[in-house]
């Protein structure tokens, strides 16, 4: 719709008169490419208003052989009085110089130049030439660049694609401002044509795209409010934007809708084609009148229609009139238990029913499927039925039932309704035990489980008894990963009250749910494939997950809407004891979204089966992007009576009608009947305003409007991020800078680009968490809502991450709302040797050069990451090993080792500046550990030659030996031999295999003089060392026998006369003894080791 953007020329004219009175003639705009037959192309000149065009010449040149094929002799035309001059295919009412042909430009590779010269000069086949060249412009199609075109007519610069957006039949390559500097091809941009007039546009209709492509099929009687949002795509973005709903095959109008969003409640079987008007003033109302024409649609400025359309397909989808849906407790759970004779055996139950006018009945029957008795209410006392085991089934009946069908005795199967009916797929599994009191209330169990992001983990526990319980004897375990034995335990102490609770959390947790413990313990780590076990007094008395093999993925939970990773589970309201069994105690929770603190703390229990009707949104917060939407769901539980709810706009930063649909300002109210377990929903839509802005905001409120119910989670804030944001490009120095005082981000809330290059790996895998760094600084990159298609984060990629800049526990981060990648393969930054992990080093790749671990118990390998502490000797630095690196699941490194990794930040008090932490990324960022370990035999005596020692030292390319006296060695495994008595202290050094650790270890040997016979001896003595009993045999009888320590003392002496001897040493000291023996041919002396 070109024609309906002239009016640009009446407003845009004169405004460049003054500005272009001087200006040379140039190629202004150039669309060689259009939909169908090429019969409009256009070469648009610009220059003064005007001016004679005698002597100027337009030539086509052909990139295939830098020839010319079409030269246009301009002699006798002038330009307009608005400066513009415009050569156009047959086609095109508003050329100035027609060419009677089509395809008389190519879509490339080619060029077109503006010559001072003579046509005669330019017949076709002319090479290609830069003698008295005034502009050109050198352009292609995703084609290679021409070389040669470019070299002789544009030096220095690149050849332009009408393709570059994907949309060359649509776009033109147009000069902004108009005229400008001649062969500039950077002035060019990619944008709806304008041929003639100016390149400045007020309006453009681009084109638009539905917003989720299930949408070209709907139901247009799903409820009062049947959204469909749009993608507007254009080069005015400012502009007003009015969408149009007409019929296609008369192309009349049905509807128009303000913004790019439209209700097709209530169209009944249609099928509509939607079109878009772009606008800077207002349309007429009346051309948008139903049942007026497309082609009638008018404005009083700029108006331009979009370039396409869309087709929706509306249908009208009743509901069934019949349908017996699912049967479940009314917490949603499949089976339930209770006392025969006690209050819990009264069953509350709820049923899913899409024929939502149909009447509906429960059926007990026993196990075989006869009827025992039939109820509309949604509960039962099943001590009117005795012990056993029962079924609650569901049936739905349009126009009531037959009543002969129901009565105890028949069979299930055989229930009719009058008109129709339906049983319903599933049915709730009820046992009624003898039990000999209300022992469902008498134990603790666990009534919440969070597994959030990082360290956000916590399990709850609940006292449903009315008296308090002393939590001696109480012990929890984890078994992770399938584990045989428990990986954790933890003996529990102190007291719940009644209806009261007690948290056991982890130590690294946030403050806002750290500020609920009650024990801060390592039982929290648990990364969802794990088994959570209750004990009293060695009895299991509640489990989270099966004790067996690795599932090798998380538990689900509530039949599969939730699982016990990065989720927050709720033990129900009707859950009034622990469960052993995971196949029944899977059914037992309530899951809401990751990092929900909404109910830790307190929880809600009823030893009778029949709590308050509960009613509320599914989640506290939900996020969409403009021209998005999002389902708000709304649920129900323990539905005992008719509630009806209204959800009203209380505050947020967005404005209705701007940021969001003004309907929202009034809507229905929804109901929730009796006995229905049905979610009641709504779809909340945001409007792309195509301004830029940051993220703004929707705070709704839900209250009841008639009945009586309890709100479980009665607010939710919808946070509409932004998607038209112009973010200026900053480099990550600019914006990582801190106040002094109180270590606060100085750009906070700033919206900007950041290029970079990535390092480290995805710390957040349900959206994305990485570290981002140029050549000025680093930051953490982290989004909660996406990962934008990049699913594997490389290091060395090279991305750019726009969003706003945040700080979370002292560390800098800008919180992503677009991801472009731009390529791999780039250098990273390589660790820089630091004694000092501080704000200078946040989001640097670092190395510490030697540390050893302080305390290797530290290293539990418990996901999704833990913490170790090491030392140099002089700082001590704490160490983060994520689960998502290969570090994770090694052993402890033993001795002095070199680590490298990301300076990361967890500081949750002002003023940040502590708690640094280096993570290392992989396994080879700890390097090869040296430890220095040896062992000698001490006391020695000098007369039995060179010492014993035993290098067991791991991780050494070298070794440095002292002996205490000033003598070394550099050999591994030294030969020493002492000259003189006394206590030495020997000194080991070993060096690591790269040269750049050390580690030393000293240990102390007493040397001895002790003179002893050196004469052989025909016998043996065994065992020796000896722990106890020593046995001496000889071929002689042994006459005497004397027992000395290296002292000379003689600590035993005996006179035997045998050739064998039994004698006990367990009164002798450890140590090494000289033991003389006497026999009649002389005296001979052997060693005797003591050892415990």
């Amino acid at each position: 719709m070109l024609p309906f953007q002239r009016v640009l020329v009446l407003l845009l004219s004169f405004m460049f008169v003054a500005q272009s009175a001087d200006s040379q003639v140039v190629i202004n705009e150039l669309d060689p490419s259009g939909p169908g037959i090429d019969n409009m192309e256009f070469v648009e000149l610009y220059g003064s208003p005007n001016e004679d065009l005698a002597g100027y010449i337009v030539v086509v040149f052909n990139g295939s052989n830098t020839q010319s094929n079409n030269v246009f002799d301009l002699t006798g035309y002038s330009l307009d009085a608005s400066g513009f001059f415009l050569i156009g295919g047959p086609n095109l009412p508003e050329a100035d110089f027609v060419v009677d042909q089509t395809n008389w430009l190519q879509v490339g590779q080619e060029a077109v130049a503006i010559y001072d010269a003579n046509a005669a000069d330019f017949p076709n086949g002319t090479s290609v030439t830069s003698e008295d060249l005034l502009d050109a412009i050198v352009y292609g199609n995703n084609q290679p660049p021409s070389l040669a075109l470019l070299d002789a007519l544009t030096p220095g610069s690149n050849q332009l694609n009408e393709s570059g957006e994907g949309l060359a039949d649509y776009q033109s390559l147009a000069r902004l401002p108009d005229g400008g500097t001649p062969f500039a091809s950077a002035e060019y941009v990619l944008q709806s044509p304008t041929p003639g007039y100016s390149n400045i546009l007020q309006c453009d209709g681009g084109q638009i795209q539905l917003q989720n492509a299930v949408n070209e099929n709907l139901c247009t009687d799903a409820s009062e409010l049947v959204l469909v949002q749009f993608t507007h795509v254009t080069d005015v973005p400012s502009a007003d934007f009015t969408l149009v709903m007409t019929d296609p095959e008369s192309g009349l109008i049905l509807a128009s809708f303000d913004g790019a969003a439209a209700n097709f409640s209530g169209l009944g079987d249609v099928v509509v084609e939607v079109f878009g008007f772009s606008h800077d003033a207002p349309l007429d109302p009346a051309a948008l009148m139903a049942g007026q024409p497309i082609e009638g649609v008018v404005g009083s400025g700029c108006f331009s229609m979009t370039t396409n359309s869309v087709v929706i397909q509306g249908e009208t989808c009743s509901p069934p009139a019949c349908d017996g849906g699912a049967v479940t407790d009314a917490a949603g759970t499949p089976s339930a238990v209770g006392c025969n004779g006690l209050e819990n055996s009264i069953i509350t139950f709820g049923y899913t029913s899409e024929a939502i006018e149909a009447e509906y009945i429960f059926v007990i029957t026993d196990e075989s499927q006869v009827v025992q008795d039939t109820t509309a209410y949604p509960q039962y006392d099943f001590s009117s039925l005795g012990e056993g085991s029962y079924q609650v089934w569901g049936s739905s009946a349009l126009g009531g039932f037959d009543g002969s069908t129901l009565v105890p005795g028949s069979l299930l199967s055989g229930i009719q309704g009058l008109e129709c009916d339906s049983l319903s797929t599933s049915y709730l599994a009820v046992s009624i035990l003898g039990c000999e009191s209300a022992s469902f209330c008498e134990e603790i169990f666990i009534s919440e489980y969070v597994e959030g992001n990082s360290n956000n983990k916590a399990i709850e526990l609940y006292n449903p008894s009315p008296l308090a319980i002393d939590l001696t004897g109480y012990t929890m375990e984890t078994w992770n990963n399938g584990a045989t034995e428990a990986t954790n335990t933890q003996e529990l102490f102190g007291t719940i009250e009644p209806n009261g609770v007690f948290v056991l959390m982890n130590a690294l947790a946030d403050p806002e749910l750290f500020s609920a413990a009650d024990l801060v313990s390592q039982i929290t780590w648990y990364n969802g494939n794990d088994v959570i076990a209750l004990y009293h007094d060695g009895e299991l008395i509640d489990q989270m997950g099966e004790f067996g093999a690795d599932p090798g993925s998380p538990w689900t939970v509530d039949g599969g809407s939730g699982e016990m990773a990065e989720y927050t589970l709720v033990r129900k309201a009707n859950v009034s004891q622990g469960s052993t069994d995971w196949s029944v105690g899977q059914f037992q929770w309530d899951a809401y979204p990751q990092d929900n603190f909404d109910f830790i703390g307190y929880h809600n229990a009823t030893c009778t089966g029949t709590p308050d009707m509960e009613i509320g949104f599914t989640t506290s917060d939900a996020y969409i992007y403009e021209g998005g939407g999002v389902e708000i769901v709304m649920q129900v539980a323990y539905p005992l009576q008719d509630v009806t709810v209204s959800v009203d706009v209380v505050g947020g930063t967005a404005t209705a009608g701007d940021d969001f649909p003004s309907l929202f300002l009034s809507l229905p109210e929804f109901s929730f009947p009796i006995g229905s377990l049905n979610n009641q929903t709504f779809m909340f839509a945001a409007i792309d305003d195509e301004e830029p802005e940051g993220e703004e905001t929707v705070l709704l409120a839900m209250q009841i409007a008639s009945g009586d119910a309890v709100l479980i989670i009665d607010t939710m804030t919808v946070h509409i991020q932004p998607s038209d944001l112009t973010y200026p490009v900053y480099d990550i120095a600019t914006v990582r800078s801190v106040d002094v005082v109180s270590g606060a981000t100085d750009s906070l809330g700033v919206s900007c680009e950041l290029r970079g290059i990535v390092h480290g790996w995805n710390d957040y895998p349900s959206g994305l968490q990485f570290t981002l760094i140029d050549s000025t600084d680093g930051i953490n990159v982290f989004s909660p809502l996406s990962d934008f298609g990049y699913e594997q984060v490389v290091p060395g990629d090279s991305v750019r991450i726009r969003g706003t800049i945040g700080q979370f526990a002292g560390l800098t981060q800008i919180i992503a709302d677009t991801l472009i990648y731009e390529g791999s393969g780039f250098i990273t930054e390589q660790p820089v040797l630091v004694q000092t992990l501080d704000e200078s080093r946040e989001s640097h790749v670092v190395t510490l050069k030697c540390v050893e671990l302080l305390d290797p118990e530290q290293w539990t390998n418990s996901a999704p990451s833990f913490e170790v502490d090491v030392t140099t000797g002089a700082e001590v630095y704490r160490m983060r090993v994520d689960a998502n690196t290969d570090l994770f699941l090694s052993d402890p490194p033993v001795g002095v080792f070199g680590l490298s990794g990301i300076v990361d930040q967890r500081d949750f008090e002002e003023p940040y500046f502590d708690d640094y932490r280096i993570s290392p990324r992989y396994l080879s960022d700890i390097s090869e550990p040296v430890n220095a370990e040896f062992t000698v035999t001490s006391p020695w005596n000098l007369l039995d030659g060179p010492i014993e020692l035993m290098n067991i030292s791991t991780g050494a390319g070298g070794y440095y030996w002292t002996f205490g006296n000033g003598d070394t060695s550099d050999e591994p495994d030294p030969e020493y031999t002492y000259d003189d008595p006394g206590v030495y202290s020997i000194g080991l050094t070993t060096f690591s295999t790269d040269g750049n650790c050390s580690d030393q270890t000293v240990v102390e040997i007493d040397v001895l003089l002790v003179s002893v016979d050196e004469l052989g001896w025909a016998g043996s003595v065994y065992p020796n060392p000896t722990h106890g009993r020593v046995i001496f045999e000889s071929i002689e009888e042994i006459l005497s026998l004397r027992v000395m320590n290296l002292s000379g003392q003689v600590v035993r002496a005996v006179t035997p006369n045998t050739a064998r001897l039994i004698m006990d040493t367990s009164a002798l000291l450890d140590g090494v003894y000289v033991v003389v023996i006497q026999t009649p041919t002389g005296t001979k002396t052997v060693k005797l080791v003591r050892e415990r």
